[in-house]
């Protein structure tokens, strides 16, 4: 039988520490919840999305086994299914801003976020329910409800998830190293 919660009804188990894991019931389109435990980002798993590929246009998102490193930072966040399997990861802080030709583009008291589902899950119908579960961990752990992402503005898919959780286009800017265009979106929750 198939379980529907309302989102305030949702069993959740809250930390406080940047150290210890979190685990968060999602409810994800037309199946039961999702559950997902964001915790630091570990050596393994720093490996592992560095060779996630995502192909076609989405090869852009594509990493490198150099960027292992950068994962490591404290800043990057795995998201592990039930079964602990590796579904994606977050980045929250300044690292999730894009360098753009604009300046002054990043204004104070927002909480930049990055993320990443896993390249086979992606077009699934599981991006908004993985938003929210960063959202809600990112607003426990850092105390906040003020959120920004940066966005490839190709990127249709993307763009529509992060409208359909209340982020706003803010702006258009140009990244400066890539040439491309990105969207600023912003979101106040409550």
């Amino acid at each position: 039988m198939l379980n529907i919660f309302r989102r305030d009804e949702l069993p959740r188990v809250f930390c406080f520490t940047q150290s210890k894991p979190v685990m968060y019931y999602v409810p994800m389109k037309g199946i039961a919840p999702m559950n997902g435990t964001l915790s630091p980002m570990t050596p393994d798993h720093a490996r592992a999305v560095s060779l996630w590929k995502y192909g076609g246009e989405y090869a852009f998102y594509d990493n490198s086994e150099e960027d292992a490193r950068e994962f490591m930072n404290g800043t990057f966040y795995s998201c592990l299914s039930d079964s602990g399997e590796l579904t994606g990861y977050f980045n929250f802080g300044d690292g999730a801003k894009v360098p753009t030709i604009e300046e002054n583009v990043y204004d104070e008291g927002f909480l930049d976020i990055g993320l990443r589902l896993k390249p086979d899950l992606c077009g699934k119908g599981l991006g908004l329910g993985f938003l929210n579960l960063g959202l809600d961990y990112a607003r426990s752990v850092f105390n906040t409800r003020k959120f920004r992402l940066s966005v490839a503005a190709f990127n249709e898919r993307a763009v529509k998830v992060y409208m359909k959780a209340g982020f706003t286009i803010e702006s258009e800017v140009t990244n400066s190293y890539f040439g491309n265009k990105f969207y600023i979106m912003k979101l106040i929750r409550p």
